[in-house]
């Protein structure tokens, strides 16, 4: 029994040393053959060939926390055998880990080996494993959810938006405000993803004061160019921005000697949701705001590409979260929606910015969401089409405790469902 490391299915190297006293020839090679002969039940079966010795089989199964190793030969409790050993050595290759969570499907096989959620494709030396095309996501026991505690935020009071001035007029180059979205935010989980944050840039303006012509250059605080303010909004604005811009690359400020962040994400995340709150108002009164996702702050100099941005606007409304259970005979999916004066809204299918909800259809108008755990909320499910299939078999042991919670803080309508108890 190999344990994977806290939180993942991946297995490390590290692991695989330490339960066993083999290791590859340094000066001579060692022919090693495996095949991967069937997965049923989540039990995966191996044939090993090591050199001229005879075939043996390696099962392997992968837990929530470990995985289960035996061998047609020598493996028990606290030995490896070399089979087991070359086996898991050659799936490592030359990385120091390896996630296993493609052989991680608990309960979704029924009692003769086959899964109605799933493809099973054989691949020679290995299989591939994944949900079929209805099914984009699903549970499963172990999956890091979003924490919720309702206790460290107050929901903010709705605020308005300063009336947008025409202040433009006879004005060839503006100020503009951008807001830019990490592409990479909903996926990645480590300390050092960047934030979503406001920039301003330099436009040129149509004849008629409406549209741009062109996009100049964009003003981040690590250039060198002096930033016009046309009015006292746009001085606050600007040092907001300087703000945000600062916090989301706070990663960056590591300990030399230890390596260690000197901001954790949450910290940044809240503090950059407050800047939010702050510039919410200020930028609502700007006649030309524009949003672009991208791919890292370290593109963002020079001029912008005309082709990435596109207009948006922001509403004040503040948008109320809401939760749908749902039963689909084997499994329930909960689902998350929002509404805005009482009227409810689906999500848009595409939607990457961080704190802010839109719909499907007004895709570009942000409605700035109440709280960081809403965002923490709205960022989780935009990463899985805002639905959440799990497994009734789940449900009671690994899901319900999510689920209450939800329920406690945002209410979920579940069409009378008769829930495990």
């Amino acid at each position: 029994m190999l344990p994977f490391e806290c939180g993942t299915q991946q297995l490390t190297r590290s692991t695989l040393h330490s339960h066993s006293e083999f290791r590859k020839p340094r000066r001579t090679y060692l022919y090693v053959a495996t095949r991967l002969i069937s997965i049923l039940n989540n039990i995966l079966t191996f044939s090993v060939n090591i050199e001229n010795e005879n075939e043996e089989k390696v099962y392997l199964k992968v837990t929530q926390t470990h995985l289960l190793v035996s061998c047609s030969v020598d493996t028990d409790k606290t030995y490896l055998s070399r089979y087991a050993y070359f086996l898991l050595d050659k799936y490592l290759n030359f990385y120091p880990a390896k996630d296993m969570d493609n052989f991680y499907w608990p309960d979704f096989f029924d009692a003769t080996g086959k899964s109605k959620f799933l493809e099973i494709e054989n691949k020679g030396n290995t299989f591939e494993i994944k949900l079929r095309t209805k099914y984009q996501f699903f549970y499963k026991p172990g999956l890091a959810l979003p924490l919720i505690s309702g206790k460290y935020w107050v929901r903010r009071s709705e605020v308005q938006g300063c009336s947008v001035a025409s202040k433009h007029k006879n004005q060839t180059e503006v100020t503009a405000y951008c807001v830019l979205d990490p592409l990479s935010l909903h996926i990645q989980n480590q300390d050092n993803k960047e934030l979503t944050l406001l920039i301003p840039i330099k436009i040129t303006l149509n004849k008629d004061q409406r549209s741009f012509k062109s996009m100049l250059r964009y003003m981040n605080p690590s250039n060198s160019y002096e930033l016009t303010v046309e009015d006292d909004d746009q001085y606050l604005l600007n040092n907001i921005c300087k703000e945000m811009w600062k916090n989301t690359l706070f990663f960056q400020n590591k300990n030399a000697k230890t390596g260690i962040l000197s901001k954790k994400y949450i910290e940044r995340n809240l503090t950059q949701f407050k800047l939010w709150e702050q510039a919410f108002p200020l930028v609502s009164g700007q006649k030309f705001v524009y949003y672009q996702p991208i791919y890292g702050l370290r593109y963002i100099k020079g001029k912008p590409t005309k082709k990435d941005i596109s207009s948006c606007e922001f509403s004040p409304e503040i948008p109320t979260l809401k939760f749908f259970l749902k039963d689909k005979g084997d499994y329930y999916t909960l689902e998350i929606k929002f509404s805005v004066n009482e009227k409810i809204f689906n999500f848009a299918s595409h939607l990457t910015t961080h704190y802010f909800a839109a719909s499907d259809i007004d895709p570009k108008r942000f409605y700035l969401l109440g709280s960081p755990e809403d965002a923490e909320l709205v960022s989780f499910f935009a990463r899985i089409n805002f639905s959440l299939p799990v497994l009734k078999k789940h449900y009671h042991s690994h899901f319900k405790v999510f689920t209450d919670k939800i329920r406690r803080l945002y209410g979920i309508k579940n069409d009378k469902l008769k829930l495990p108890a």
